[in-house]
């Protein structure tokens, strides 16, 4: 296994929430940032702006809150709704790196480049689709320059598989220090189960995230099941407890 020669103090807790009636402040007691994204209409499916404002309304001041732009590949439809969840006060705005063909996948980026924005963006990267994880790792410093300093790994078609089954630990690994090496800030998701949390966290990564581990039966639009993120939770709880002393040491 690869040396992550550049740890940070923590690592965060992520957890998706698909509706208004799964947030309580028992559950923002156990996670870092809560997820806004609908797994009914998408990878990556998108709440109503209404909802999303009636969660920044309550939970603003207790939570860093994140939400998810949807499955967009049209660039101009991309541009239209970012500037819209812009002006939501949200602290991230996850948006896929989607196009209709590989040549118009990058103007996405250029277009983020051309604006700023008030949140900050997480450009997440679906590792089952055509070597994304690769061309990623070749276009950092493109990246960078174009102004994104959060990058999610996740996967698309939730039925073939978690991440492991497209990339190994080792991959995932090099990627989260390469990034490091550009001040991008990483995230890992993409079916995560909770027996591969160690090897996960052990990397220390900026966000490691869950839905369908944390729900009844496993199923990403199922119920959440609090004692499971209470469970998963205290992985984290004991980790970075571990780095915070090691640093200090």
């Amino acid at each position: 296994m690869l040396q992550n020669k550049n740890k940070t103090a923590e690592t965060n807790l992520l957890v998706s929430i698909k509706d208004f009636s799964e947030i309580s402040d028992d559950l923002i007691d156990f996670v870092n940032i809560i997820d806004l994204k609908d797994p009914n209409k998408g990878s990556i499916g998108s709440w109503e702006p209404s909802e999303i404002s009636k969660v920044i309304k309550l939970y603003k001041s207790k939570i860093k809150i994140s939400a998810t732009l949807g499955d967009i590949f049209d660039n101009k439809k991309f541009l239209t709704k970012l500037e819209k969840f812009d002006e939501l006060n949200l602290d991230f705005i996850k948006f896929g790196l989607l196009s209709h063909n590989f040549n118009s996948l990058y103007e996405k980026i250029k277009l983020v480049s051309l604006n700023k924005y008030k949140t900050d963006l997480v450009c997440v990267i679906f590792v089952d689709k055509d070597e994304k994880l690769k061309n990623t790792k070749n276009k950092i410093s493109y990246l960078k320059d174009s102004g994104i300093n959060h990058i999610l790994l996740d996967t698309f078609v939730k039925i073939k598989g978690d991440i492991f089954d497209f990339c190994d630990i080792e991959e995932i690994e090099a990627f989260i220090n390469i990034c490091k090496e550009y001040k991008i800030k990483t995230g890992i998701a993409g079916g995560l189960k909770e027996y591969q949390i160690p090897s996960i966290i052990n990397l220390n990564p900026d966000i490691i995230g869950f839905r369908s581990a944390v729900c009844e039966n496993r199923s990403r639009s199922g119920i959440i099941q609090k004692k499971k993120i209470k469970r998963i939770s205290s992985y984290f709880r004991v980790f970075n407890s571990k780095a915070i002393d090691k640093a200090g040491a």
